[in-house]
């Protein structure tokens, strides 16, 4: 429907001042202009059960594709068949992840293109066009190391470009902190693997702890990001948060202690298992750093992840933050990259929504603006 732009020209013997009604239901429909726009806004984001369910199934590769699929194998003897549905379980958790997250991370590009970073939209373009026929095709065949190092790029690109729109707003700060912080332990971990391969092959025993030395690095920024992630809920949740935090602390230290005790052959089933799934999570080569303390930092970015999956407010920092934390320092893994990708566009999502003034911030209903101007009458 057309209407006058209020720039137009005065028609002749028009007033120039509108009527008072006029002029106190401007604001109100200014008011109203901004709510429908936001409500066009929100109805163009993915559905929140879209991205529940992606983060869900992200949990459940992370945790059977990555760990118990590989460690079961040998553990013990007589579980042939839960061998089997582990591993069934764990393909088909990967690829619905994959083809569901790549449905999720192209809605979402579509929707965060109105993001007036002049970066930001040609690099999403770009990168997430490359990027995600790369990690489609992994899901059915091998890739090799050159196509793995150019999804590490990919990938963080965008969550470089995305961290900064998520940084200048309030917020989503914590989203592009977090971000930022994953993004370089990702490209320092990839490097660090990148030299542990060359030097393996060229048989540098000095290369290779230059390589162990990176990784030490990642392995900080790692830490740096799982407590960022802490600090956040600690401070958004106040006292629940805290009993919140010691639960995953104390869940995160018994599973690091069962994983690391002892040999192999001196173990019981459940320790030998969780000590080789931790160990096939956990990014290599190995930092100087001893595994109870890398079993710890990975089992607890995992439950940070699927708590902080389930924030809703601010809409987009929850999702930024737990598929952050899946993410990691794993760039080369195309589950992983899948999804940094999706933190970094959950990031930018985070930015551009509207966060509505607190309470006493709101003018009661029924009192004028402290500058209104009202007509003096005799």
């Amino acid at each position: 429907m057309y209407r006058a732009s209020p720039v137009a020209p005065v028609e002749e013997g028009a007033n120039a001042s509108p009527p008072p009604s006029e002029a106190a239901a401007a604001p109100v429909d200014v008011a109203s202009h901004h709510a429908a726009s936001a409500a066009v806004q929100l109805r163009n984001w993915p559905p929140r059960s879209d991205v529940l369910l992606v983060g869900f199934w992200a949990v459940m590769a992370s945790v059977l594709g990555r760990g118990l699929a590989p460690a079961l194998p040998g553990s013990s003897a007589g579980i042939g068949q839960l061998i089997v549905g582990v591993e069934d379980l764990g393909a088909f958790s990967s690829q619905f992840m994959v083809m569901m997250g790549t449905a999720v991370c192209v809605r979402l590009l579509l929707t965060t293109l109105e993001c007036r970073s002049y970066l930001f939209r040609p690099v999403a373009i770009v990168t997430c066009a490359a990027a995600l026929p790369v990690v489609v095709s992994a899901s059915s065949r091998h890739l090799s190391p050159e196509w793995l190092i150019s999804l590490v790029g990919l990938s963080a690109t965008l969550a470089l470009a995305s961290a900064m729109p998520a940084l200048r707003a309030p917020h989503s700060r914590v989203a592009g902190l977090v971000l930022l912080t994953v993004t370089m332990g990702s490209l320092v971990s990839a490097a660090g693997r990148t030299i542990a391969l060359y030097a393996s092959q060229q048989v540098e025993a000095t290369l290779f702890t230059v390589a162990r030395g990176i990784a030490t690095l990642g392995l900080l920024l790692d830490a740096l990001s799982v407590a960022w992630v802490a600090l956040w809920l600690a401070r958004r949740l106040r006292l629940r948060g805290a009993w919140l935090i010691a639960g995953a602390v104390a869940v995160a230290l018994a599973v690091a202690w069962t994983g690391q005790q002892g040999d192999p052959e001196d173990v019981a089933t459940w320790g030998l298992v969780a000590g080789r799934a931790l160990a096939a999570l956990t990014a290599h080569p190995d930092p100087f750093i001893g595994p109870g303390i890398r079993y710890f930092i990975e089992v607890l970015a995992l439950i940070l992840g699927a708590i902080t999956l389930w924030f809703q407010r601010p809409a987009g920092v929850g999702a930024t933050l737990s598929f952050a934390l899946l993410a990691r320092v794993s760039g080369d893994v195309p589950l992983c990259a899948l999804m940094l990708m999706l933190a970094a566009l959950s990031a930018v999502r985070a930015s551009l929504q509207s966060v509505e003034p607190d309470a006493s911030t709101r003018e009661p209903p029924g009192r004028r603006a402290p500058l209104e101007v009202i007509p003096a009458t005799r």
